[in-house]
């Protein structure tokens, strides 16, 4: 992530303004140079002459945001935006680069980490400036907490990153001597009083022990209350997220527990995995002994298993076939990816009470009618749902019941999850089978 913040609003000059940015930008080499732009949600061919014709539409109030997309990565694009209302910051660039690993790819991650110098020495020594800084988006962001993340520029020096552009007000709040003094590999100060500095040759390296020693003396020397310990203690323990750590799950609900690090940022999956290699769901506790379970109580045995599966676990195939196409398989693999998505979106404890019980009646049905067909199980029906078992092999599972406590809470959805249920179920009557 590069991002740079400037006082003023080239727009003040009409597209002339934005003219003079651009040309800072298409200098930047080949790689980063713009191929496309965005201004609404259409992707449209780049040209200068095009973007002055269209500009409008990327305006709206006072504000205007420019998209300029670069084909050479996958995901790398410059944001441009004007807009007013935020103290000593009218404009910005930022310039974000996925994949990270293309300033470690050997012979050209110097070169490209170059780009990054020469694009915000072009812009400090052209454009007053307020604050810029060029690092891993992830590591950037991630000691912050809401109220620094919304800052367009820091009260204080909380942190360092491998490129850091300080404006002239920033400078004298910080003191000049004591700014020109800051140990690192680069320094220098840019017309207007502006100054430029690196912690390191290239950002590849930021989370390694060398980069976390370099950003920590810098900030140590720009903050003076700071202890070199402390900081580098912080800084250390940030990198941990970079580490990679092996999963090790509880093999019944393995695959649910892999879907649920899809909602976790870098910045905190290594911790996410060592918490889940941790976690073991609690032994499932809705069954009986099979020569336990009160027989059918129904009218019509058929009719009550009919409903189940034709009715009941149909409503759950209605309400989730958008996303999550694999319910209308009723498969064992289908039931992972129920259990991940009622977790994620948190719908048990948040439904009002009708809507809750059809979910648990779906649940129920659904889990019962796989048991059933895929784990030779046998529907005794009940008039009470809860009552209501499957048997397979020396156990009567309880469907609705493992459903009624499932949708309690956000975490019950891995606690009492459907997956683990069926394994189990699965796993026991292989394993009496095999006694026999």
């Amino acid at each position: 992530m590069f991002d740079i913040l400037f006082p003023g609003s080239a727009l003040d000059r009409g597209f002339e303004g934005l003219e003079e940015m651009l040309e800072i930008i298409e200098s930047t080499g080949e790689e980063f140079r713009p191929k496309r732009m965005s201004l609404t949600r259409r992707k449209l061919k780049y040209s200068r002459q095009k973007l002055r014709e269209r500009l409008h539409e990327a305006t709206s109030g006072k504000s205007t945001s420019i998209h300029l997309l670069c084909d050479r990565f996958s995901l790398t694009y410059y944001a441009v935006d004007f807009f007013e209302g935020h103290e000593n910051v009218r404009s910005s660039v930022s310039l974000s680069v996925y994949p990270f690993s293309v300033f470690s790819e050997p012979g050209k991650g110097e070169e490209r980490a170059r780009h990054l110098v020469n694009l915000a020495r072009a812009f400090a020594s052209r454009f007053p400036v307020t604050y810029g800084f060029a690092h891993s988006g992830t590591d950037a962001l991630m000691d912050r907490d809401d109220e620094q993340k919304r800052e367009f520029v820091p009260k204080s020096i909380e942190r360092v990153h491998w490129l850091n552009l300080y404006g002239p007000r920033l400078v004298e709040q910080i003191g000049r001597q004591r700014m020109l003094s800051t140990p690192a590999f680069l320094l220098e100060e840019l017309p207007g009083g502006a100054v430029l500095w690196l912690t390191r040759p290239t950002p590849a390296d930021f989370a390694s022990e060398e980069a976390r020693l370099a950003q920590a003396r810098a900030l140590v020397h720009l903050r003076p209350d700071l202890k070199l310990e402390d900081t580098l203690a912080t800084l250390r323990h940030r990198s941990l997220a970079f580490v990679p750590v092996e999963p090790h799950f509880d093999p019944d609900i393995a695959d649910l527990l892999t879907l649920t690090l899809q909602r976790s940022g870098l910045h905190k999956k290594h911790w996410d995995i060592e918490r889940l290699n941790q976690y073991r769901p609690p032994p499932p506790s809705e069954w009986l002994s099979a020569h336990q379970a009160p027989p059918p109580d129904v009218p019509h045995v058929s009719e009550a298993i009919r409903l189940y599966e034709h009715q009941y676990a149909e409503q759950l195939a209605a309400l989730l076939h958008t996303e999550v196409p694999s319910v209308m398989d009723g498969s064992p693999e289908s039931l992972p990816e129920i259990d991940y998505f009622l977790w994620w979106r948190g719908w048990g404890p948040q439904l009002p009470e009708a809507e809750r019980e059809l979910l648990i009646t779906s649940l129920g049905a659904y889990l019962g009618m796989v048991l059933v067909h895929k784990a030779g199980g046998r529907w005794v029906p009940r008039r009470h749902l809860e009552e209501a078992a499957v048997i397979v092999g020396d156990r009567a599972w309880l469907p609705f019941l493992r459903a009624r406590h499932h949708v309690q809470s956000r975490q019950a959805a891995l606690d009492f999850s459907l997956t683990q249920l069926y394994r189990q179920a699965r796993h026991l009557s292989a394993g009496a089978s095999r006694s026999l």
